[in-house]
């Protein structure tokens, strides 16, 4: 196993690296600062608790998603860091103080260690050359690497199982948002989400080479842009249909971080060329105005208005073959209070 030492002095750049988000003794809520700009504007409505531990859970997620990013470098280095974080999780190593520090919040709270590690089964799936040929294969990709994520957040929100199906679709939303954002640079790096069922790879490289529009067939890289905004699209809607699940002291603040995600699929769906040349944002006051709209719906939310909703268990057809069978997919009559 390749050496990994611990980092003396945490970084000034903008993102800590790897070994020092692992080993140093980073303060969780700055890397969420640091390295999740959209989520930490969202947590400041969130109740001080509530915030440190969605912070620690940040952080670990944070380093293990950073090391498929190591491995475009060194890809021995990134399969130690991993075997470090599964060896921390399993009690065989207690040199990571972020590990450490999310086994003690799945301890409090009931976290299946079985998430962090599909996550990191998702996460080594990135390392190295990817190819998707199927939108099933997509999906699933996203639900290692995501929803996953909002599985662990559930159980430190204490929310019902009946709002996990909700989750993992939120989850799978925001994960291809990432994925059309990323487009070029994922790209670059030789990995390529976007399936071959909707356009052809090499095109897709040809048009981040060459800055044009490219077609294959019917779908140019552009319209294969859209139709994964449009499937994001569908399972935000689906995840909107649960945020009742949430208890009335966080839903405001998970709101706002979905509104303020999507909203980076629209920008990009007014100028899909444009995620060829650079990543997509948005704009500060645009994400203050969706933080408030968001917080008004959710107090609105609280008033017992509106029927229960039924999730929509054709959004989770992908996810059969992983042997995903998220609880009580069929939401419980009358909304939670």
């Amino acid at each position: 196993m390749s050496a990994a030492t611990p980092a003396q002095h945490p970084s000034t750049s903008w993102h800590p690296s790897v070994e020092e988000q692992l080993f140093g003794d980073l303060d969780p809520e700055a890397v969420l600062r640091q390295c999740g700009r959209t989520f930490y504007a969202a947590s400041r409505v969130l109740p001080r608790q509530v915030r440190e531990d969605l912070s620690v859970l940040y952080a670990f997620c944070r380093v293990v998603d950073d090391c498929a990013d190591t491995a475009d470098t060194d890809r021995a280095q990134a399969d130690a860091l991993l075997n470090e974080i599964e060896a921390g999780l399993d009690g065989r190593s207690r040199r990571s103080p972020v590990v450490e520090s999310f086994r003690r919040l799945a301890v409090n709270h009931a976290v299946p260690l079985d998430h962090a590690r599909e996550l990191i089964a998702g996460v080594r799936s990135d390392m190295g050359h990817v190819r998707f040929s199927t939108s099933s294969q997509l999906i699933q990709y996203a639900y290692r690497v995501a929803s996953t994520v909002g599985l662990m957040m559930c159980r430190v929100l204490d929310v019902h199982p009946d709002g996990d199906a909700f989750a993992i679709d939120l989850g799978i939303g925001m994960q291809l948002t990432n994925i059309a954002r990323d487009v070029a640079e994922d790209a670059r790096n030789d990995r390529i989400y976007l399936p071959a069922e909707w356009v052809d790879h090499d095109v897709l490289l040809s048009a981040i080479r060459d800055g044009k529009r490219a077609s294959a067939g019917e779908l140019s890289v552009a319209d294969a842009i859209e139709r994964l905004l449009t499937l994001a699209d569908n399972y935000y809607e689906s995840a909107e249909l649960g945020m009742h699940y949430l208890p009335p002291r966080v839903r405001g603040g998970i709101r706002s971080a979905a509104w303020n995600y999507r909203a980076i699929g629209s920008i990009i769906r007014r100028k899909p060329q444009a995620a060829l040349a650079r990543r997509a944002s948005t704009r500060s006051a645009g994400k203050l105005m969706r933080t408030g709209a968001a917080l008004w719906a959710s107090v609105l939310e609280s008033l017992p208005l509106g029927p229960a909703d039924r999730h929509d268990r054709e959004l989770h057809t992908p996810l059969l073959p992983l042997g995903v069978v998220p609880g009580r997919l069929q939401a419980t009559q009358g909304r939670q209070r």
